[in-house]
């Protein structure tokens, strides 16, 4: 069971002792007319103060033994423990009795004979032949195309001068504008009606701005005129594939000719892939042991669990809108039909978390400071940072860290398990070339 009752004693001359220490405390601190400080006799204090003295006295009382209990019984608790009786007659022994939510006690079921399928993608020349393509691109060389209208891939050269119902708008005008056809930088809708144009043509071009478009919210969603004057086409001209490409890819002599590159690439892209199986596999295992152990997971943490959840896809519906009013977390009310949407996921993700904080213990991960500061360091770089120190301290105080050495002992945790169950590997062809063939 999840709750707990817990009954203990105070002994009477424990809680007298604390009574009178703290007279004495409140007789260094307080002006008492007619005595000097410190000299107050202790009958007035008592007179006094002697009620709040005895009532603070109590609580702290209380509070300190309750938590020594807990510790000593082991429990591990969710939320703070509850009150539930207090007897203290004058002279006597105070019993106490408390109820707490706990995580309850529970043995990892044997798991070394489940068998864990990894289904490793095969890489085909196709995929080598991208890889290599890819950095074709990136030692191609811009010429200029005078012989035939715009393509796709093409890099284009034009002035645009774009309006909303007739009114032009904020960042709707440019000149000598340089653009790739099919990127990522230009609107799709409008990058498929300037295929085609030839170089000196205007034309003017209706387009659908997405409801998500954060460059501009006042058009987000609706739909704008272009009129574009196209005046320059360039083609990206790619490298001959030979030894000589090979050779000059950054960094030079990396490969010693297109073959080696062939080679290299292919391992490069396995390990990838390998990568890729493994981590699937890792959630396969997380979800089967956590199904071979099923627990009882504590209400408190359920709801706690809810509400994150509810708070994660009220930010996820504000990302869409293009929102930036930050979420006071404090003032969300869960509704019944919220807790019952999540309350399945919910449980299903704290059975998991409890069974591998469980699997963690019984093998002895630890996360030393040197593989904290390795990631701390890699996501300083992915995100552009630089000051590694200053970014760590942020993240220790807005919880960013917590979560960072949970996923670092997880990760851990799940590579110590696969070396524990039965895998079997197995190459297997991409869904998508099945499918076609």
């Amino acid at each position: 069971s999840c709750k707990k009752k817990i009954k203990f004693d105070i002994a009477y001359k424990d809680y007298q002792a604390k009574v009178q220490s703290s007279y004495l405390t409140l007789a260094r601190q307080v002006k008492v007319p007619g005595f000097r400080p410190g000299k107050a006799p202790m009958s007035m204090l008592e007179k006094r103060f002697g009620p709040n003295v005895k009532k603070e006295v109590m609580t702290q009382l209380v509070s300190e033994r309750l938590a020594e209990v807990i510790e000593e019984k082991g429990f591990r608790s969710v939320s703070p423990p509850k009150i539930l009786e207090v007897e203290a007659e004058e002279g006597t022994d105070i019993s106490v009795s408390a109820s707490v939510e706990i995580v309850p006690d529970f043995k990892i079921n044997d798991y070394s004979k489940v068998e864990i399928p990894i289904e490793i993608t095969r890489v085909t020349d196709e995929d080598v032949n991208q890889a290599i393509n890819y950095q074709r691109e990136r030692q191609g060389t811009k010429v200029q195309v005078l012989d035939r209208p715009v393509e796709d891939k093409d890099f284009v050269k034009l002035d645009f001068n774009g309006t909303l119902n007739g009114e032009a708008f904020e960042g709707g005008k440019g000149s000598d504008h340089i653009v790739q056809i099919g990127s990522e930088y230009l609107l799709k809708d409008m990058g498929n009606q300037l295929i085609g144009m030839s170089v000196d043509e205007e034309k003017d071009i209706p387009v659908q701005i997405p409801e998500n478009y954060s460059s501009n919210k006042s058009i987000a969603g609706k739909e704008v005129i272009f009129h574009v004057s196209l005046k320059g086409i360039q083609k990206n001209q790619l490298p001959e594939l030979n030894d000589d490409f090979a050779k000059n890819i950054e960094p030079k002599d990396k490969f010693a000719s297109l073959e080696d590159m062939k080679l290299q690439i292919r391992s490069q892209l396995e390990e990838h892939a390998r990568g890729d199986a493994h981590r699937e596999a890792k959630k396969i295992v997380a979800k089967k042991i956590t199904e071979m152990n099923p627990i009882e997971v504590p209400e408190g943490l359920v709801e706690e669990q809810i509400k994150h959840m509810v708070v994660q896809a009220l930010k996820k519906e504000q990302q869409a809108k293009n929102q930036t009013e930050s979420i006071n977390e404090e003032e969300i009310h869960v509704t019944d039909s919220q807790k019952k949407e999540h309350r399945e996921n919910a449980i299903q993700l704290l059975q998991q978390e409890l069974v591998l904080d469980q699997l963690a213990s019984n093998l002895n991960i630890k996360i030393d400071e040197s593989e904290l500061n390795a990631e701390v360091n890699n996501m300083v770089r992915m995100l552009g940072e630089t000051n590694a120190h200053k970014m760590k301290k942020q993240w220790e105080q807005n919880g960013v860290l917590a979560r960072l050495q949970s996923r670092i002992k997880r990760d851990k945790t799940l590579d110590a398990v696969m070396k524990e169950v039965q895998i079997k590997e197995e190459v297997v062809d991409r869904k998508e070339d099945i499918d076609n063939n």
